[in-house]
């Protein structure tokens, strides 16, 4: 935390957007935040212009998930801040880190009718992992960190919510330090137990998710399959959890997917879900094959505990990184006789 100073509320918004490293803002110019959008060239904050709210939020939802960083989007309130709506819901069940940014009404005339006035919270509630409300110029820059660090600790889309006329003003205040905590593998007898189950597979399938990617552990991916001899079914929207050039790729499950996945998946004895929840989308019959193996024991590793088995019933979960995770399972695979391998 910094020393407290005086400056503006908007100022004490920037600095801390320039703390959390955000070089980019999606968004429509509004008169909303005018104030903190003058400050974004000097902060070297880059807003991007686009022609309709929804873009925005979409845009700031697809920064987040190729570059691990906070997408950030703001708009106008009201019918601009409605317009979020599909791309938060998105962005909340593919974990991406987004602060969506939102001006509402002037505190001074709230249940008024004031400018363009909508309860801007309720809107959100159910697909928001962390919802801030500036209710008080002096804690701009406390709640706004709230939202980024929250964003990052629970890998999903905070809101951050300020009456307009909390933009203007003067204040004394320090601006908070990002709070970055890291997953670890996931508890140790939870991946005994998944070692043991895998271990024993005579054939063993891995499906890989979104979580490979946002952990940077498709190197990991690659060698728990090269160890198990097991095949690699990336879950619907993540092709790139697995390089499709490998020998064990089998292409994607759900929608639309590889009828070569499917029929592997079918005859697995144990399934491994590394990184995904296994959304009933991503493992939708298709092509006349109802293809999930229902007698199989599946391991969960998922960073998000309320993930494990919220889907498909699991034998074995671990809250954990994919990647510590698959690393852990790693060193004790290799201390193993695996029946799948031999």
């Amino acid at each position: 935390m910094t020393q407290p100073q005086k400056m503006g509320p908007s100022e004490a918004l920037v600095e801390t957007l320039v703390a959390h490293e955000v070089t980019h803002v999606f968004g429509i110019v509004g008169s909303a935040f005018m104030d903190a959008l003058d400050l974004f060239p000097a902060a070297g904050i880059q807003f991007v212009p686009v022609a309709h709210e929804q873009g925005a939020i979409h845009m700031a939802d697809g920064y987040a998930r190729a570059s691990g960083r906070h997408g950030v989007c703001i708009a106008q309130n009201g019918p601009g801040v409605t317009n979020f709506v599909t791309g938060v819901a998105a962005a909340y069940w593919a974990h991406s880190p987004v602060v969506f940014i939102t001006p509402e009404a002037g505190s001074m005339t709230t249940g008024l009718g004031g400018f363009q006035e909508t309860e801007q919270l309720p809107i959100f509630s159910k697909i928001t992992r962390y919802q801030g409300h500036v209710n008080n110029p002096k804690r701009m820059a406390e709640i706004a960190g709230r939202c980024f660090d929250r964003a990052m600790l629970e890998m999903g889309p905070t809101q951050l919510n300020i009456p307009r006329d909390f933009f203007y003003g003067e204040i004394e205040t320090s601006i908070h330090r990002p709070m970055r905590f890291s997953h670890g593998p996931g508890d140790s007898a939870a991946l005994d137990a998944a070692a043991e189950l895998l271990a024993g597979a005579s054939f063993p399938v891995i499906v890989a998710g979104g979580g490979v990617i946002m952990a940077a552990a498709r190197t990991e991916a690659i060698e728990l399959a090269e160890l198990l001899g097991a095949a690699v079914c990336c879950s619907y929207l993540h092709n790139d959890s697995f390089p499709a050039s490998h020998a064990l790729a089998a292409g994607p499950l759900g929608y639309q997917g590889s009828k070569a996945a499917m029929k592997l998946i079918s005859q697995a004895d144990v399934v491994l879900a590394l990184g995904t929840r296994l959304g009933p989308f991503g493992t939708l019959p298709q092509h006349g094959l109802d293809y999930w193996p229902k007698a199989a024991r599946v391991v969960q590793i998922d960073s998000d505990p309320r993930m494990l088995g919220l889907v498909k019933p699991i034998s074995v979960g671990v809250h954990g990184d994919a990647r510590a995770a698959a690393q852990a399972l790693i060193a004790r695979l290799k201390a193993r006789a695996l029946a799948g391998a031999a």
